[in-house]
């Protein structure tokens, strides 16, 4: 998408990461960066670059805050955890199918009785709906309970870094080589445990 600054008077190209950020900030201006990298899987140093070359380009002119009228409260949007529980344990396919959402803020690969956790931040029940259903419908979901966010009492920005393919092996490889030793008719395959 090609766009002419007003302020400079000349064209420059916006990019696709350009537009959904644009997008967030118009749903929410008052997004942090950590919460606007984690929606967009990118770094937050990423998104402040972004942001500031937006703004230097005049497609940012500013940062607005509505009103709402006296004894009216608008929502600020839906946030929800979705808690899953899959047939085999397969949480990288499950990653790939939701990791293009604008609304996913986190997703973690959890123990205990859960397989999966998801954070996703949303514009309205319905669109938390329509997200909640596509998830529930994947072959590999057993399960999915959602656990909608009443009210936040603290929020920090997550000091664990994200999962890159080729690093140091963590808590997940571990247990899924662990799974794989404890049954040989399944085989470890790029983080996967997959049957023979």
């Amino acid at each position: 998408m090609r766009y002419r600054s007003p302020s400079a008077g000349k064209v420059s190209h916006v990019s696709e990461f350009d537009r959904q950020l644009i997008a967030l900030l118009k749903q929410n201006s008052r997004r942090t960066y950590s919460q606007l990298s984690g929606m967009l899987g990118a770094s937050r140093t990423t998104v402040k670059d972004h942001i500031d070359r937006l703004q230097e380009l005049g497609i940012i002119k500013r940062f607005t805050v509505d009103i709402a009228e006296a004894g009216h409260r608008s929502a600020n949007g839906v946030n929800a955890f979705f808690h899953v529980l899959l047939r085999r344990p397969v949480c990288k396919i499950i990653y790939e199918s939701v990791s293009g959402w604008p609304e996913l803020v986190g997703c973690w690969s959890i123990a205990g009785g859960t397989d999966m956790t998801l954070l996703v931040m949303c514009a309205s029940d319905d669109e938390l709906e329509i997200l909640r259903d596509r998830l529930a419908r994947h072959p590999e979901v057993k399960t999915l309970w959602t656990a909608m966010v009443l009210r936040q009492w603290k929020h920090a920005a997550d000091p664990m870094s994200d999962y890159q393919p080729n690093s140091e092996p963590d808590r997940l490889d571990n247990r899924l080589a662990e799974i794989a030793a404890e049954r040989p008719e399944l085989y470890l395959n790029d983080g996967l445990v997959q049957a023979r």
